[in-house]
């Protein structure tokens, strides 16, 4: 980028050859202005006129002209290239910060304290604290598969197998892809000690569900009582056929049985 002092400078000292225009990078004006040198030195030797003062003259009047340009004139004029090249490069950067931006969430998600802490607690094998954090740490972000699974872990140290393997679940449908944790990490020894955690792991990391109980069948109840009832007629019609009850007790039995 030329600087407009530079090329005053120029102008003022060096005039004579046209160096400034030189500079300025018009080298057409240059060469012809050195030519006009020459011209006017030799017709200065030869004629004995001072013929060598025009180049002069005409670069001491580049050189005011440079001094008083206002910077911005001088701008336009010779660093116009310069200029269109800034002007491009500032227009791409500013692309490409718009396009970046945009990438960029325009909230960046805040940290879970609750989840650091709970993390700490573990560590310090208070695991009571860290599920308490950690259920914290799910009412501030109840979709964090890292926190169901830390929650896993720690009621499976605890030996509460259900709330386990349902945290464990929640964190592998909520986007929990490390599956081989699940199967090795310490902290879930005694989930993989009990029968149904293979299971679990054969559904899918899914928990079965618990078929509810039958419903009793009252028709098969009431069959069933129906034949207590008759067994026990028979039973005291046997007695009665032995002689050990009379008519008249086989009837009044006969009658309680039946609740009459």
């Amino acid at each position: 980028m030329k600087n407009k002092k530079v090329a005053a400078v120029l102008a003022l000292m060096f005039g004579v050859f046209g160096v400034h225009r030189f500079y300025l990078g018009k080298r057409f004006w240059g060469i012809l202005h050195l030519g006009l040198f020459f011209f006017c030195m030799a017709l200065t030797i030869e004629e004995g006129v001072p013929a060598i003062m025009l180049p002069a003259l005409i670069g001491f009047i580049d050189a005011i002209l440079f001094f008083v340009m206002p910077p911005e004139d001088f701008d336009e004029r010779y660093n116009r290239k310069y200029l269109n090249n800034s002007y491009r490069q500032e227009a791409t950067d500013f692309r490409r910060e718009r396009k970046t931006r945009k990438r960029q969430p325009a909230h960046p998600p805040r940290s879970n304290p609750y989840k650091k802490r709970g993390i700490e607690r573990f560590r310090d094998y208070d695991y009571e604290g860290a599920i308490e954090d950690f259920h914290k740490a799910l009412d501030y972000n109840e979709n964090d598969p890292a926190v169901h699974f830390n929650l896993g872990c720690c009621y499976s140290i605890l030996e509460e197998m259900d709330p386990a393997l349902d945290h464990l679940e929640q964190a592998v449908a909520l986007g929990f892809r490390d599956l081989e944790k699940i199967k090795t990490h310490n902290a879930l020894a005694f989930l993989r000690s009990q029968p149904e955690f293979e299971v679990f792991v054969e559904n899918g990391f899914q928990k079965i569900a618990q078929l509810p109980e039958p419903e009793p069948d009252l028709l098969s109840t009431e069959t069933q009582k129906e034949d207590d009832l008759l067994d026990q007629i028979v039973k005291l019609g046997a007695l009665r056929d032995q002689g050990i009850l009379t008519e008249e007790e086989f009837a009044v039995q006969k009658k309680k049985i039946l609740g009459e």
